[in-house]
């Protein structure tokens, strides 16, 4: 596995009350503040929750650590735990962060008040400890390698941020040592060719980026980890989250692969990026619909057939899954232009590549087919 040191290297904001108390020896957070910097990663330190302005600037530290009671009387105030709670809100709005709760305070108790706001180390990056267990650097990064052994989605986030990081300093590196005014080059270029600069220089430096990324050796006994009790329900949001992306978190422009649902069919264009944003912002649709599910493996003669992780398509239909929980089917006979003004209150959400490229791979080879006369069946049966 990754040293741990080295996948929260980046820098680290703590918030107590206590952090500068001046005492003959250090205080519980006193102590995790100085192992923290004994690894030489940087702390910026806080005596009360910051500010909605500061919180906005959060977005690229390493990880947080947040006292739970920063009013220091006990039992808690009802309005410290709700500030902390909207403390804790608005940061993962602006960033998804490993946030560590180290308090005097019941772990459980903290785990209760969070969940009351849907919030839980089930489904946010949270770990709470007391401060007594962390009072030695070893004790701080062995619970936290602990946790991050049972935790595969902050293992493949620090692992992921760490790669694309270092490929990222190196291309814009290469870049700047060319000439600092390449931006102004490639935006030239992309404006002679009629583009649309705002899209093309991003998708070209994301393009960029990510052939130069290394891909890290994930460690198998984390992301290998087999979780029981996982319904096919969330399976299917799993595999839709890595595929498909829902208009809400859409720029309101068209591009391939945009799924509309239109008069209760599913419509899905195939028109190329490149094409919509140099012309006019015509697209081209192939129509849909939601297929039976028990027809799927059934002994019915329009049954469809699901094997070895694929649905067998035929030459003029294409499946995906999943949009909205469901298994699209779409026909390749017929292509609807329409304008993306009439249909964009319509679009439901985006596939991504490489998903919709197959499909615009295999409309490319249905409308070049070549007919064939069809086998009698009684040289068959």
């Amino acid at each position: 596995m990754t040293d741990t040191v080295q996948l929260f290297s980046g820098i680290s904001v703590v918030i107590d009350e206590a952090i500068y108390e001046d005492n003959e020896t250090p205080n519980g957070i006193q102590k995790i503040v100085q192992s923290i910097k004994s690894k030489y990663i940087p702390v910026l330190e806080y005596e009360v929750l910051p500010n909605d302005n500061e919180i906005s600037r959060l977005h690229s530290i390493s990880f947080l650590i947040l006292d739970w009671n920063l009013s220091g009387f006990h039992p808690i105030p009802d309005a410290t735990i709700t500030d902390n709670i909207e403390f804790i809100k608005k940061l993962f709005e602006v960033c998804f962060v490993p946030l560590f709760i180290f308090s005097d305070e019941d772990p459980h108790t903290i785990e209760v008040a969070l969940s009351e706001q849907n919030i839980s180390p089930q489904n946010c990056p949270i770990f709470i400890k007391k401060k007594e267990n962390l009072d030695t650097v070893d004790k701080l990064f062995d619970e936290i390698e602990k946790w991050v052994k049972e935790t595969p989605s902050i293992y493949v986030l620090k692992e992921w941020e760490k790669a694309t990081r270092e490929a990222k300093t190196i291309m814009l590196s290469e870049l700047s040592s060319t000439n600092p005014f390449w931006p102004s080059v490639l935006t030239k270029a992309i404006q002679d060719d009629g583009g649309d600069k705002n899209w093309e220089l991003m998708n070209s430096l994301q393009n960029n980026l990510s052939y130069r990324i290394v891909f890290p050796e994930f460690d198998n006994d984390i992301i290998g980890l087999e979780k029981e009790g996982i319904t096919k329900e969330e399976v299917r949001k799993i595999l839709e989250c890595e595929r498909f992306i829902p208009n809400n978190k859409l720029p309101d422009y068209p591009f391939a692969g945009d799924i509309y649902l239109i008069d209760n069919n599913y419509y899905i264009n195939i028109r190329p990026d490149c094409d919509i944003i140099r012309e006019k912002k015509d697209l081209y649709l192939l129509k849909g619909n939601v297929i039976e599910e028990a027809k799927i493996n059934s002994n019915t003669d329009d049954k469809i057939v699901f094997s070895q992780g694929e649905f067998q398509e035929k030459i003029n239909n294409c499946f995906v899954a999943f949009v909205d929980g469901k298994i699209l089917r779409f026909s390749l006979r017929k292509l609807d232009i329409k304008k993306w003004n009439e249909v964009k209150v319509n679009r439901c959400g985006r596939l991504l590549p490489p998903f919709i490229t197959r499909i615009q791979q295999k409309y490319s080879s249905y409308i070049q087919r070549q007919g064939l006369p069809s086998i009698p069946s009684q040289a068959i049966k």
